[in-house]
């Protein structure tokens, strides 16, 4: 399969209009700022953000000390007990679907709770300065 005949399944867009192939041992190359370049010893932070919400829902978060649009973030979402403050396996299922870096130092989530009423979930945020 090309990459070009990858499609989104919302909207059917393709993914891209390359004729680059992946396939085992061949990477597609990174469209970034870094130009698929690593980073060497990178500095990173760490931050958690709490929210409470059910069905798909979206939030903005600032990150201090990040770069914008370019920065990589990795993030983890996890249901907690506001009584106890700890992380809980309950009965909801609980995704994060996207993690979106935008100019300005902010990062825009997109998480999903399957649940008729709001959980209080946490977002964790690792990223590189």
């Amino acid at each position: 399969m090309t990459h070009s005949n990858l499609r989104e399944p919302s909207t059917g867009n393709t993914a891209s209009g390359s004729s680059v192939q992946a396939g085992p041992g061949r990477a597609i190359p990174a469209t970034d700022a870094s130009g698929g370049k690593a980073l060497l010893n990178p500095e990173m932070a760490a931050r958690p953000f709490d929210f409470r919400g059910h069905g798909v829902f979206e939030r903005e978060v600032t990150l201090p000390g990040s770069r914008g649009a370019g920065t990589m973030v990795l993030a983890s979402i996890t249901e907690f007990s506001p009584v106890t403050d700890d992380p809980i396996m309950g009965s909801a299922i609980v995704t994060l679907h996207s993690v979106a870096p935008q100019s300005g130092g902010t990062v825009k989530v997109r998480m999903e709770v399957r649940w008729p009423e709001d959980l209080s979930v946490r977002v964790q945020f690792m990223y590189f300065l």
